[in-house]
């Protein structure tokens, strides 16, 4: 059974206010610099590790 995790990340917004976005599944490979996650949805998509932070959902 693969680690279920979830990864996000933050930037201001064009009114200059903080956003986010969230993704959630399961680790499905990757490095110390890209991650593949398996969306819940069965897709596989990487997230660089630079611009997305994990967080235990």
């Amino acid at each position: 059974m693969r680690e279920h995790i979830g990864l996000i990340r933050w930037w201001r917004g064009g009114d200059g206010d903080w956003q986010s976005e969230t993704i959630r599944g399961q680790y499905a490979g990757g490095n110390s610099q890209v991650w593949v996650v398996r969306l819940y949805s069965g897709i596989e998509l990487e997230y660089d590790l630079e611009t997305w932070a994990h967080f235990q959902p």
